[in-house]
């Protein structure tokens, strides 16, 4: 019996503690409708093997030509499916606009892929990044509920039909959106791929290597289905045989992310404090639900609202050519947008204060398509701060901030401790300038096709890579090996370098350094930065054979 009342009585304490936000949530305007089940197109049944591949598949950075960048390098749950590297201070995610100058008012804060490539998988110079990873022109946008929006990306183009990209095939004839837009930046040259890479290509890579290889953790259901099993292999289980090809690749994808669904906020539990109901009604009472109402909190339509010139953007023109879509861009869900700063397609705010504060003087430019319902708002500091409120924890799923549930996930290679990193600075030449070294490819054991390249060094220069057990400080250090190449007119080379396969140098860390033949530095070298790695054991010949097949 004592027992049953220590029992009721901590039962009757936790109601207590947990009955102002039951009420609260009670009071104030009738909360936003619920998040209901994702339409799941009837061509493209969700099966938990197709799932599972999906997932594999979103999460293996070998699917890009550098091993470096998965779908879901962009798209982290932590950061509410969107890009989580643009909101670091001082972040390298940074285009600089159409006037092509960094620091100015129109620089982008968009999402980093990777350096200018050719066939062959060698760094090319860009004009805009040298031979550093490129960054793109937009933000990315959530993959998190991507299953309910009829149109995806910020104008739209990855439309309803989706079409089998080789056969030109019709597989989904409405609701393939999230097919389409799984195609796009896997032959994307600045995301993903080189220029010329084509989508069967890309079905060859998959075909060729072991699912998420570079993974440095695979979650265990997830390691469990793989069961060391080739992707061919995981397809025949899929769709019933082995064959890799773009269309399928889409499928599981999509499939993968129709499971990413966030119903799990307190809004949707409505258990609201006090201040966030109020702020869920100051949001309301702003006019904010116009456009970001309903269950997605997104009308998931097309609106300039002035955030940049009209012509900054094509946004929706590019798509329709249409001229009243010139600068509109599709509305995005507020669910997680806590955890997705930076703001808006170019990143321009980092705080959802400052979000408000732009809607509330009615945007920062105007052209005759601005939507008519972006006027000066002339809320106070209060209101402000409440609608704030609502748009922080009200919103998050906890599932995706911890990256739990169905949003638990691989580790990536690039976030791993086993990425190259950086080890000390490098000495000028001709010019004060210093060269500069990218190295950030997996550094596989008995690899010949470990790509590195360098910038801002000396013209029609001769160039050494020196791989040393200690930090080299001149071309002629000892070494574990050297590799000569020359750079171009413009200061800047790429190289394969051969990676030895060495019993001893397991578990050693091994440094790489660029010299540069130039008569203007000390001792007639300049060098480039340095950066520190081990060597991964890979035991997968096919794998080893170069990521640029």
């Amino acid at each position: 019996m004592r027992a049953f009342l220590n029992f009721a009585a901590t039962a009757l304490l936790s109601a207590l503690a947990l009955a102002p936000r039951i009420v609260a949530a009670q009071g104030g305007p009738p909360p936003l409708p619920p998040l209901g089940a994702p339409p799941i197109p009837a061509s493209n049944p969700q099966t938990p093997a197709k799932i599972a591949l999906g997932q594999a598949l979103y999460w293996d950075e070998q699917l890009s030509i550098t091993g470096t960048v998965a779908c879901g390098t962009c798209h982290m749950p932590r950061a509410g499916g969107n890009e989580p590297r643009t909101a670091q201070p001082n972040s390298a995610s940074v285009n600089p606009g159409s006037d092509q100058l960094f620091g100015s008012n129109d620089d982008i804060v968009g999402s980093m892929g990777v350096a200018n490539h050719d066939a062959d998988g060698l760094y090319q110079t860009s004009a805009l990044f040298g031979m550093a990873p490129q960054v793109g022109t937009r933000q990315s946008q959530s993959a998190i509920n991507a299953a309910y929006p009829t149109t995806l990306f910020w104008d739209g183009r990855a439309g309803s039909v989706f079409v089998d990209p080789i056969t030109q095939t019709t597989l989904i004839a409405n609701g393939g959106a999230l097919e389409n837009q799984a195609l796009g930046p896997v032959v994307n040259g600045v995301e993903m791929a080189h220029t010329a890479r084509t989508l069967l290509d890309v079905a060859t890579r998959v075909a060729g290597v072991r699912p998420l290889r570079l993974s440095p953790y695979v979650p265990p259901a997830l390691q469990s289905w793989i069961a060391n099993r080739d992707y061919p292999t995981l397809f025949a289980e899929v769709f019933g045989s082995n064959e890799v090809t773009p269309a399928r690749i889409a499928l599981a994808i999509a499939s993968y992310e129709r499971s990413l669904i966030a119903n799990q906020t307190p809004h949707d539990l409505q258990s609201l404090t006090q201040a966030e109901v109020a702020g869920r009604q100051a949001f309301q009472q702003a006019g904010c639900a116009r456009c970001h109402g309903g269950p997605l909190l997104s009308d998931n339509d097309f609106h300039y609202i002035g955030v940049r010139p009209q012509n900054a953007d094509p946004g929706r023109f590019a798509v329709t050519a249409n001229n009243a879509d010139r600068g509109r861009m599709r509305t995005p869900p507020l669910r997680n947008v806590e955890l997705s700063a930076p703001y808006f397609a170019d990143g321009r705010f980092r705080t959802l204060e400052e979000v408000v504060d732009f809607y509330n003087r009615g945007g920062d430019f105007t052209a005759p398509n601005k939507d008519p319902r972006i006027v000066p708002l002339g809320l106070n500091a209060q209101q402000r701060a409440a609608i704030v409120t609502f748009l922080k924890r009200p919103l998050t799923d906890p599932r995706a901030q911890n990256e739990t549930g169905p949003f638990e996930r691989p580790m990536l290679f690039s976030e791993s401790p086993y990425l190259p990193q950086p080890a000390s600075a490098g000495t000028p030449g001709l010019g004060a300038t210093t060269p500069r070294l990218f190295a950030a490819e997996p550094p596989l054991a008995g690899s010949s096709e470990f790509t590195i390249g360098v910038d801002r060094g000396r013209a029609l220069a001769a160039a050494r890579a020196v791989l040393s057990l200690s930090d080299p400080t001149s071309a002629d250090a000892p070494a574990v090996l050297t590799q000569n190449f020359a750079l171009t007119s413009s200061g800047s080379g790429s190289m394969h370098l051969a990676l030895p396969n060495d019993a001893n140098l397991q578990g050693v860390t091994l440094y790489l350094r660029v010299f540069v033949e130039d008569a203007a530095a000390s001792g007639g070298w300049s060098s480039s930065n340095s950066v520190s790695f081990q060597l991964l054991e890979i035991n997968d010949e096919v794998f080893r054979q170069g990521f640029e097949d």
